[in-house]
């Protein structure tokens, strides 16, 4: 419920070092470094709409995950985003000192810059709706 009223209310925008991603209950990777903001560029979106989450999978990186994200990096274009549509959701847990534990579930999107170690590149992630 407090992740439900965090979300609406807009407080879990930020920068947040200390989170982890499951997938099935299984964790799969270790720290994640999740940035949460909102587009303030893109007119005529709706509150929900403009909120972005971008995530950098750092430590601890489950072997199928690693495959997963390298698959995502190097294809570009429509094969990228075959890829992404095939994965699994995953769930990312923030550990918040002011809010608590915060949770979001989404799909990960194919990265706008593919540079670096894997560990440098932010993956946008699709957030799905908690609602049936």
């Amino acid at each position: 419920m407090q992740a439900e009223i965090a979300r609406a209310s807009g407080t879990t925008e930020g920068y947040h070092p200390a989170a982890r991603a499951y997938r099935d209950g299984q964790l799969v990777c270790g720290r994640v470094e999740v940035r949460i903001g909102r587009d303030t560029d893109r007119v005529g979106l709706v509150a929900r709409e403009r909120r972005y989450v971008t995530a950098r999978f750092i430590e601890r990186l489950d072997p199928t995950l690693r495959r997963e994200l390298t698959a995502l990096v190097v294809r570009r274009g429509a094969a990228a985003k075959r890829i992404a549509e095939r994965l699994a959701p995953i769930t990312l847990v923030i550990d918040d000192p002011t809010l608590g534990r915060l949770q979001l579930v989404g799909q990960l999107q194919p990265p706008h810059l593919r540079f670096g170690e894997l560990r440098d590149v932010e993956f946008a992630i699709r957030e799905l709706d908690s609602q049936p």
